[in-house]
């Protein structure tokens, strides 16, 4: 059975921390929307520019939320 994104990432958005945000993070940085220097695990200005400057691309609601949508996307993008 295949993982579904959106039930298994929590929603996170800035001033949050640990390993959601810590995998987002590798992911900004694997597409290059984070430099590397940039993985805290805290969600903070560099990510959510980073998440903003990602969803604008991908014609996503640009909030810095990273939401179902958001996640679909960024694990689309990665892995196509």
């Amino acid at each position: 059975m295949a993982a579904t994104t959106n039930k298994e990432l929590p929603v996170i958005r800035k001033g949050e921390t640990g390993g959601a945000v810590k995998l987002l993070q590798n992911i900004l940085i694997a597409l290059d929307y984070l430099d590397s220097d940039s993985r805290t695990g805290n969600f903070q200005e560099q990510t959510d520019e980073a998440v903003r400057n990602f969803q604008e691309e991908n014609n996503l609601t640009v909030d810095g939320i990273v939401g179902p949508k958001t996640w679909d996307l960024l694990g689309g993008v990665l892995w196509d």
